[in-house]
């Protein structure tokens, strides 16, 4: 753990961009990259090191929601998003070592970098490298081409990549359908115990509405997989505690009294 840690408010909103964690985005192509490849980093996830939240495809939510709260972008166009912090600049997740802590679910869109998709025309997509990655090196344990072809680990991680892109459509049809259902609202959770302690505001599934909703509309839900992410979600807000209790810890690990966090929407 860091000697100090930040007791500023920590924000839960949606990465900007739609190449969060890429600074130097570059299609991977033989010209530019021909003598290049990566290697693991001595501290492999230092580049997710000061983020709060991780966008997450529907998919994975089951998995995920064994260790963050899941909670959503905002009510139209939607993005499931794993919480890993309620600390300003500073994932709970990601040790001093750059290491992510042991047992817990690393999300598909950290595990892919540094390689992503970028959709182009006729949502045909390519791939991209974070060219200022530290895994990318003249020296690489694994190369990204041999020969005149992309070698068989980058094929393996540009297929990986392949996935995640059809999952990320499948999410999006999930969270369209929460909207025309009208689903999600803003909430906020609070300490336990101490409704004035506000930890995050977040948008979330409305249980009021969800069972309000028409048996037809449930069974709809159930049969094309949405309902078991909603519950997902919903199982995942327990973890709102968990991560206070892990603020706590390293607050005193660090000798910092605890300070009451006012995270804004």
């Amino acid at each position: 753990m860091n000697d100090s840690v930040d007791t500023g408010a920590a924000a839960v909103r949606a990465p900007e961009g739609t190449m969060f964690l890429y600074s130097q985005p570059e299609f991977l192509n033989r010209e530019d990259h021909g003598s290049l490849g990566w290697s693991t980093p001595e501290k492999p996830f230092e580049f997710a090191s000061a983020i709060n939240s991780v966008p997450l495809v529907a998919s994975e939510m089951a998995a995920a929601q064994k260790n963050y709260p899941i909670v959503f972008s905002g009510k139209e166009n939607a993005v499931p998003l794993a919480v890993v912090s309620i600390l300003k600049d500073r994932n709970m997740f990601v040790g001093n070592d750059g290491h992510w802590e042991g047992g817990a679910y690393i999300p598909s869109y950290l595990r892919r970098h540094p390689f992503a998709t970028a959709v182009g025309p006729n949502e045909q997509f390519a791939i991209v490298i974070d060219r200022s990655s530290n895994a990318i090196t003249e020296d690489p344990q694994t190369p990204f081409f041999k020969g005149d072809v992309v070698s068989d680990e980058t094929q393996a991680m540009i297929d990986f990549c392949g996935r995640f892109e059809a999952e990320r459509r499948r999410t999006k049809e999930f969270s369209d359908r929460l909207a025309e259902l009208d689903l999600l609202s803003e909430q906020q959770v609070n300490a336990p115990g101490d409704d004035s302690q506000r930890i995050a505001n977040f948008f979330g599934v409305n249980v009021d509405k969800l069972n309000a909703i028409p048996a037809d509309t449930l069974q709809e839900l159930h049969q094309n997989g949405f309902l078991s992410y909603i519950f997902a979600h919903l199982f995942s807000l327990e973890n709102w505690n968990r991560l206070l209790a892990k603020r706590s810890a390293m607050m005193a690990a660090a000798g910092v009294s605890e300070a009451s966090p006012q995270p804004e929407a």
